[in-house]
C-alpha cells in the first residue's frame, strides 16, 4: 500500500484534525454533515499524505467532514489505537483506517464496528467480517509483477536480496510472497541470498542495505517492499558505487522513487494509488451511512513503473495531486 524529511512537523506524532469542505480547525461541527474519522498509519511519507488528500476530496464530494488523525510513525500501534478511541469519543459517524497491526487493532475496531461503518484501506484484515469494505492494492499481485520483472532484468539468473517491511505486516508479507511467486512463474534460476527487515523506514533500510552488501557483495538485484526502503537502499548502493550493477525495485509508486528511476538509480517500482484509496474509502463510508450498496473489496490497482513509462506516470500522478511533483525531502 511508505520517513524523516521535510514533513518532520507532521512526523512528530501530533494527530491532525482536518475539516473538509471549507470547515475551520476547532470550529463547531455542522450537525447536518456526516463526520468521518480517517486514520492513515502516519503522515510522514508522501504515500500517506496522498491518502489524506484523497480523503479530503472524498469528503468534499460527499459534503461531509473528515477528521484526520495519524500516529507519528507506522510502527506506533498503541498510538493508533488511542487515536481511534479518541475519534469514537468525538462521535464520528464512520471510520476509515489503515490498521498498523491487524491483530492488535481488532479490539478497538470491533468496538467501532458495533457503532458505525468501518472501512479498511491499504492494509486489509482478510478474515475480519465486521468490516464494511477494504479499499486498496492487491499486494501479492503487485509482488508477482515485481518478481517477473526482476526475472526479466536478470535474464532468469542471479542473486536477489529482499528488504522486507515490519515483521508481521500483512502488506509486507503479501508483497514478498508475490515476488517469490513471480520468480517461480517466470521459471527463473534466481537465488534469494538474504531477506532482512527495513521496518518500512528509509533510515533503517540504509543499514539493511549495507548489511546485504557486506555479506553478499555480488548481489545482482534488491527488492524493497516499499519505496521508502528503496530510497534508503540507494544511499548504501551509491556509497559503494554499485548503482550500475545492483538492480533495485521498490513498491508504492512514490514520485521521489519515480524520479530515481528517471535518474537511473532505480529500475522499477510497483505503483499503488493512495489518492484513490483515501477518496474511495471515505466515499464508501458515506455510501454505507446512506444505506447504499458498498463493494466488499475494491482493488485500486498496481502497475509496473519502469524507465519506459516512468515519465508518463510521473506527469499523470503530479497532475492528479495538483502539486509540483517533487518528493517530500527524505520522505516517500
Amino acid at each position: 500500500m511508505r520517513r524523516r524529511g521535510a514533513t518532520a512537523a507532521t512526523a512528530a506524532g501530533v494527530a491532525l484534525l482536518v475539516a473538509a469542505c471549507g470547515g475551520q480547525l476547532g470550529g463547531s461541527p455542522d450537525p447536518e454533515r456526516k463526520r468521518v474519522g480517517f486514520v492513515p498509519k502516519s503522515l510522514n511519507q508522501e504515500f500517506w499524505v496522498n491518502t489524506k488528500k484523497g480523503a479530503e476530496a472524498g469528503a468534499r464530494a460527499g459534503r461531509a467532514e473528515v477528521l484526520i488523525k495519524a500516529a507519528g510513525d507506522d510502527t506506533q500501534i498503541t498510538e493508533q489505537i488511542d487515536l481511534v478511541e479518541n475519534l469514537l469519543a468525538q462521535d464520528v459517524d464512520a471510520l476509515v483506517i489503515a490498521p498498523s497491526d491487524s491483530d492488535l487493532l481488532k479490539p478497538v475496531l470491533e468496538k467501532a464496528a458495533s457503532r458505525m461503518p468501518v472501512v479498511l484501506f491499504d492494509s486489509d484484515i482478510p478474515d475480519w467480517k465486521p468490516k464494511t469494505s477494504y479499499v486498496g492494492t492487491q499486494n501479492k499481485d503487485g509482488g508477482v509483477k515485481a518478481g517477473k520483472y526482476i526475472a526479466e532484468l536478470l535474464k532468469g539468473k542471479g542473486d536477489l536480496a529482499i528488504v522486507s517491511g515490519i515483521p508481521g505486516s500483512q502488506v509486507g508479507i503479501e508483497r514478498v510472497d508475490g515476488v517469490k511467486q513471480g520468480l517461480k512463474e517466470a521459471k527463473a534460476e534466481i537465488e534469494i541470498v538474504k531477506e532482512i527487515t527495513g521496518q518500512f523506514d528509509r533510515e533503517q533500510a540504509v543499514g539493511a542495505m549495507e548489511d546485504i552488501l557486506q555479506t553478499n557483495p555480488d548481489v545482482d538485484a534488491v527488492f524493497a517492499a516499499n519505496d521508502q526502503m528503496a530510497l534508503g537502499a540507494i544511499q548504501a548502493i551509491s556509497a559503494r558505487k554499485l548503482t550500475d550493477k545492483v538492480k533495485l525495485i521498490g513498491f508504492d509508486g512514490a514520485l521521489e522513487a519515480t524520479q530515481a528511476i528517471l535518474a537511473g538509480d532505480m529500475q522499477a517500482t510497483i505503483a499503488q494509488d493512495p489518492y484513490a484509496m483515501g477518496k474511495r474509502g471515505v466515499q464508501d463510508a458515506l455510501r454505507s451511512l446512506a444505506d447504499e450498496k458498498v463493494d466488499k473489496e475494491v482493488n485500486t490497482g498496481a502497475r509496473l513503473v519502469e524507465p519506459g513509462n516512468a515519465r508518463k506516470y510521473f506527469e499523470e500522478a503530479r497532475r492528479k495531486l495538483g502539486g509540483t511533483g517533487r518528493g517530500l525531502g527524505a520522505s516517500q
